[in-house]
């Protein structure tokens, strides 16, 4: 069951907001500002959500949540990690509020901020997210319950320009196979460990794990344009 792709880029520190359409649903990923655009992408394409899953909970990520599903006209259920559950719900407003502060964020905590609602779907190592070919990989660093959703064959046109990431383009052929990062790999970089719930060791151990991963499955960060494990994750430096 293939999937196709569409990045989205929002918020004004480039968040990554990506829709998944496969035969049994259709999920956004890490919703995390500018609802009225993903909405707006959803309306166009003629896509009905089924579900949002999150990479990691921190509020950059998270943030169009309420006005997303206030748009849609109800709330679909959210699927996460159960270590970063605690930044919806009742926790949420403290625990991303301690985040943000740490990092000498707290404007962008103030100006970003709505309640958010609980997951009640959660994500362990080895699941597939329901209604879809994506399969979990819990890579903590980032955050202790970061994952990375892996699918093994994407349609072709997945990553679409529709979004105007002419840095990216499309992808052309069916076949490829993607990981959907979230923060825990970029092009030229990782997730940062300066955080409250962050563990650069955990971090290494979980960059050693996609290393394994075939050189040119493509990765879909949470932020900037994508890349691909052989050129991020050089096998001398990480599979030894």
């Amino acid at each position: 069951m293939a999937s196709t792709v569409w990045r989205l880029k929002v918020g004004p520190i480039g968040e990554n907001c990506y829709v998944v359409a496969s035969e049994g649903g259709v999920v956004v990923i890490d919703p995390g500002a500018e609802p009225e655009k993903i909405y707006s992408f959803l309306q166009a394409h003629g896509l009905v959500p089924t579900m949002v899953a999150l990479t990691h909970g921190h509020l950059d990520h998270t943030a169009a949540l309420p006005g997303l599903f206030e748009m849609l006209g109800t709330a679909l259920p959210i699927a996460i990690h159960p270590d970063d559950a605690h930044y919806l719900g009742e926790e949420g407003e403290r625990t991303n509020r301690e985040l943000f502060e740490a990092i000498g964020g707290p404007s962008y905590f103030r100006s970003f901020w709505k309640p958010l609602p609980a997951a009640a779907v959660f994500l362990s190592e080895g699941m597939t997210l329901p209604g879809t070919s994506l399969h979990v990989i819990h890579t903590p660093g980032h955050s202790r319950g970061s994952i990375c959703l892996y699918e093994a064959e994407l349609n072709a046109g997945s990553y679409g320009v529709e979004d105007g990431a002419r840095d990216a383009g499309a992808v052309r052929s069916s076949g490829c196979s993607c990981l959907i990062s979230g923060d825990t790999l970029f092009r030229d970089g990782v997730g940062r460990t300066d955080t409250p719930d962050a563990d650069p060791i955990a971090l290494e151990r979980s960059l050693k794990r996609l290393a394994y991963f075939s050189f040119d499955t493509l990765v879909f960060p949470g932020h900037g344009p994508r890349t691909t494990i052989g050129r991020e994750l050089p096998p001398v430096a990480l599979r030894d």
